[in-house]
């Protein structure tokens, strides 16, 4: 299983090269009043790429804390829950007896 993770990397590597040696001409940015002035193609794509990676990232890492919220919640009302049945429980005895 080693061998074909090292084989898969080895692989991806080669196409990103290839990626990079083919995608070399420069292009000009300009995003509102910031300009970016000859930057290679392919370190414009993967800027993208990696940004939108991260962006992606955080928004995921934000519903994970709500997630993990809305959970630590409901194990709060089961808990409590349980403890009224057996309150209940313990209710239910005395009476008949």
């Amino acid at each position: 299983m080693k061998t074909v993770r090292v084989v898969l990397i080895i692989f991806i590597l080669a196409l990103l090269g290839l990626f990079v040696l083919y995608n070399n001409q420069f292009v000009n940015i300009q995003y509102l009043s910031i300009k970016f002035e000859n930057m290679p193609l392919w370190l414009v794509v993967f800027s993208s790429l990696f940004l939108g990676i991260f962006i992606g990232w955080f928004f995921m890492f934000v519903d994970e804390l709500s997630i993990k919220k809305e959970i630590k919640d409901k194990n709060k009302e089961i808990k409590a829950l349980k403890e009224e049945i057996a309150q209940l429980r313990q209710l239910t005895i005395t009476k008949e007896q």
